[in-house]
């Protein structure tokens, strides 16, 4: 799947995502956009800079989501 389909998978199918705040939301988004454009790869590999890296580990780690 390409970079820009990735995206626009991951915001049709998660856009409107109710994570009970809209940073939480967009998160989802970039994380299932960089796994979907890169499926099967590790989540340093997929999502590529420090930041990304870090924003998917707090994620990943939140209480809040399920």
């Amino acid at each position: 799947m390409l970079a820009d389909d990735s995206k626009q998978w991951a915001e049709a199918i998660f856009g409107n995502a109710d994570l009970g705040d809209p940073r939480r939301t967009n998160r989802l988004v970039k994380l299932a956009g960089d796994f979907a454009g890169d499926r099967g790869a590790s989540v340093v590999k997929a999502s590529g800079d420090p930041t990304s890296i870090e924003g998917a580990y707090r994620f990943i780690r939140n209480d809040s989501v399920e």
